[in-house]
């Protein structure tokens, strides 16, 4: 049987593809056990925030390629050329699955992680013998820029991880008339769970049976949110693109209804006049971009660290002139 070093390079490189670009399958709507494979979010207060009636999958997260990068010197050369190769094709992203259920519920499902960038540092005031000790330990086994590090001493670091880019495909299902006789949640409803599951994953982690805060500082490059228009649904079952939000009626919400709604909310998160929009502005610290697709073509793209850092500088002068 042939050895991995006696392939052709060709076939190395496929492989390391086939790592990289890895995908689990993408789960049914109400497939078997479906509702034994979620956590479902029915607390109270949830009603307020947004995040009523989210259910995220109970499996796994997917693995990084951080440990294949630790096999050998010449693995990670030839692999972190694949990674430019898969960076520059843009097929490096995140991956998170949305189901969107007669927008009420919402399921989410990681689908591939195929790397992110983790530093470890040390607060100040803090030395330690041992952390040294560990650190050239780690430099001299686990040398390669795109590596996730083990929990050691969290006590005493923190750490910070950043994810070039996350894809979330959000495919809608079901009919308006059925959100009503779900949960009677506001009109902008997906909008909201959407913002709820990134405030989980940046606060708890991106395993969804996490319960408790880390110390990690998450922040993400480009946030990819691209509506699926569901296969095989005829025209003439979507309502209007201008359909009001609050608007009663059978038939299937318009993508591009979807799209725009993902759009405002960051107009509201920015705004915060109301409880959710206090609540979710820490997300606009997080993430550097938003782009807003449908079926893969883009809608429209928030430079969000662009108007964060203008509103600042906006402030500064202020304050500066009245003399705050």
């Amino acid at each position: 049987m042939a050895q991995f070093w006696d392939l052709p390079r060709e076939l190395r490189d496929l492989i390391y593809m086939a790592i990289l670009t890895a995908e689990r399958p993408r789960p049914t709507l109400g497939e078997a056990q479906w509702l034994f494979k979620f956590r479902r979010i029915f607390e109270p207060s949830s009603h307020i925030n947004g995040e009523y009636g989210c259910a995220y999958a109970l499996e796994d997260v997917p693995p990084t390629c951080a440990s294949f990068l630790c096999c050998n010197r010449q693995v990670q050369a030839e692999m972190n050329e694949a990674i430019e190769m898969a960076r520059r094709k843009q097929q490096l992203a995140a991956r998170l699955d949305c189901i969107a259920e007669d927008e009420s519920s919402h399921y989410f499902t990681w689908l591939k992680v195929p790397l992110v960038q983790t530093t470890v540092g040390e607060p100040e005031g803090k030395t330690s013998i041992g952390l040294e000790w560990a650190d050239r330990i780690m430099e001299r086994y686990l040398h390669c820029p795109h590596r996730v590090l083990s929990n050691l001493c969290h006590s005493c670091r923190a750490s910070s991880t950043t994810i070039p880019q996350l894809h979330i495909d959000i495919r809608i299902y079901g009919d308006r008339s059925g959100k009503w006789f779900r949960n009677t949640t506001p009109a902008d409803r997906t909008s909201w769970a959407i913002c709820a599951a990134l405030k989980r994953i940046f606060e708890k982690g991106p395993d969804f049976s996490n319960v408790r805060e880390r110390g990690c500082t998450i922040a993400l490059g480009e946030l990819v949110l691209n509506v699926v228009t569901p296969p095989n649904v005829p025209k003439e079952k979507y309502l209007d693109e201008d359909f009001p939000l609050d608007g009663v009626k059978d038939g299937l919400v318009h993508p591009k209804t979807v799209a725009k709604e993902l759009v405002d909310v960051w107009n509201k998160i920015w705004s915060g006049d109301e409880y959710k929009g206090s609540f979710y502005q820490m997300l606009l610290q997080r993430i550097t971009t938003v782009r807003v697709c449908v079926d893969g073509e883009t809608y429209r793209v928030r430079e969000l660290r662009l108007e964060l850092e203008r509103g600042q500088a906006e402030r500064r002068r202020i304050a500066a002139r009245v003399g705050w």
